[in-house]
């Protein structure tokens, strides 16, 4: 996506009480918006971006609070350090995904070790990896300018699904020798 034009939201909240602040700052990175400024953030046009930004508007009137969602066009070096600082957020993201997947791999690895092949086992590694895959998924809904890591997530997620078809060979030969030796 390469494009000029923006949404911004700029608001104001009474100091107390802080969960109002937070609320809002967990909803404004859940939507994948950026900080150019204290309390002005920032997500490339859409109508759905319009729309969950709005949302945003209305709890910090709920909260007494002021806000603006204004759209907005930038100077190419404007432009460009917005889409640095949205692909660093999503980069974060990503970085976040790739130490789970390592986690994913350390946990298949320790169930070889103990030889636990169990058709419970697997059940359990097909939801840790569905897990990531919501999560890569939620982060590329974000991830308007295609960030740096979204490949290497991308190919980890593909990895990982190796690991979990290979982990399943292993429980599937193991029941069958043991179903053999009966």
């Amino acid at each position: 996506m390469e494009q000029n034009k923006w949404l911004v939201i700029n608001y104001t909240l009474p100091r107390e009480p802080s969960r109002a602040r937070v609320s809002i700052w967990r909803k404004l990175k859940k939507i994948g918006a950026v900080s150019i400024q204290q309390s002005m953030w920032i997500l490339p046009l859409s109508d759905e971006n319009y729309s969950l930004l709005n949302e945003i508007k209305s709890e910090v009137f709920q909260n007494s609070g002021e806000a603006f969602v204004m759209t907005s066009s930038v100077d190419e070096d404007g432009k460009k350090i917005i889409i640095e600082q949205l692909n660093a957020a999503r980069d974060e993201e990503y970085g976040e995904l790739l130490e789970q997947c390592e986690e994913f791999f350390k946990e298949i690895d320790k169930e070889i070790a103990r030889e636990n092949f169990t058709f419970a086992e697997i059940e359990e590694t097909e939801e840790e990896l569905n897990k990531l895959k919501q999560w890569y998924e939620k982060i590329t809904t974000r991830d308007s300018f295609d960030a740096p890591l979204q490949e290497k997530a991308k190919l980890m997620l593909s990895k990982c699904a190796e690991s979990l078809n290979g982990f399943c060979d292993k429980v599937y030969e193991f029941n069958e020798k043991a179903e053999g030796l009966k």
